[in-house]
């Protein structure tokens, strides 16, 4: 064979290598997608229907200094009440009617926190209704580098009425609920606590399995494919019929897990919104002497 020859042969060759490691990549394109949409596709949306409003998560301060152009603030702060819980009906109507969002729009929501401020609007606005909602896959930083407008100037939108439906409640787990999946456990529930390794060994609920919710997202910080999200909750024992519930801390990173799992198929999703802070106040607990290591899966996944 001539060197000519050869030189095609292996340029051949690894062209089909690229397009073999290529093709292996993560999906994250979230086609016919549910709860998380793309920062590429937020721009043509946005731009172009005046029935899609985009909400900013990130808080006043970061607000302030340089947001998308024609977003509404809304921190998740906004939506619960002292007891860091979901706000009543009245109060969500009131509080997401003045920042001018009607209950027939599209939004769109992002933040600069792995998607748990987004993730913990979108779960608010679903317990009350309203489906047309979802989060940017990589937040704030994937709205810069698609080229999107940013921009301090605040949008001109006037406050309206919002009419939201009655609370959904199976989207939400109570404190007797989760008691009594601790007293009495069944087979086709279980919780998953989403807090780090370190919160999880200082105490957690009875039978909950560990795995949080920074093992949701890929190494550049975006959310993983509804198809890594299934196999992986799958190998942790979650089967789609199961009814899971989730929790954290104050059950913000909660509602990140619940937005991912409903993504990938997962049908009986609930957010304890009380979370440890309200079931480690209502109970003795610390480390239980019956505890074991906690239950993870595929380490550093």
């Amino acid at each position: 064979m001539t060197k000519k020859k050869w030189a095609v042969l292996l340029i051949v060759t690894l062209l089909l290598m690229t397009f073999s490691v290529t093709g292996c990549a993560p999906d994250t394109t979230y086609s016919g997608t549910l709860n998380v949409v793309e920062a590429s596709k937020v721009g043509t949306a946005y731009l172009e229907n005046p029935e899609v409003i985009v909400i900013d998560a990130r808080g006043q301060e970061a607000y302030d200094k340089g947001h998308l152009k024609g977003a509404v603030c809304l921190a998740p702060s906004e939506l619960v009440n002292e007891q860091s819980m979901l706000i009543d009906q009245a109060s969500f109507e009131k509080v997401v009617g003045g920042k001018g969002i009607s209950a027939d729009k599209t939004i769109y929501v992002y933040d600069d926190n792995a998607g748990v401020s987004s993730s913990r609007i979108l779960w608010s606005f679903k317990v009350y209704g309203h489906d047309q909602i979802m989060i940017v896959n990589g937040g704030a930083s994937a709205l810069v580098k698609a080229g999107l407008e940013i921009t301090k100037e605040e949008p001109a939108l006037e406050s309206v009425t919002y009419t939201a439906k009655k609370a959904d409640e199976s989207l939400i787990a109570s404190y007797d609920e989760v008691e009594q999946q601790v007293e009495n456990p069944s087979d086709t529930v279980k919780i998953v606590d989403v807090r780090s390794i370190a919160e999880y060994e200082a105490g957690y609920i009875q039978g909950a399995m560990l795995y949080p919710h920074t093992k949701n997202l890929y190494s550049d910080g975006t959310f993983m494919s509804s198809r890594d999200i299934k196999l992986f909750y799958q190998d942790l024992g979650l089967k789609k019929e199961d009814t899971i519930i989730l929790y954290c801390k104050s059950s913000f990173r909660a509602t990140q897990t619940f937005a991912l799992l409903q993504e990938a198929g997962f049908t009986n999703v609930k957010v304890y919104d009380g979370a440890w802070i309200e079931w480690s106040s209502k109970t003795d607990v610390t480390v239980p002497v019956e505890n074991t290591a906690p239950i993870t899966t595929q380490e550093g996944s």
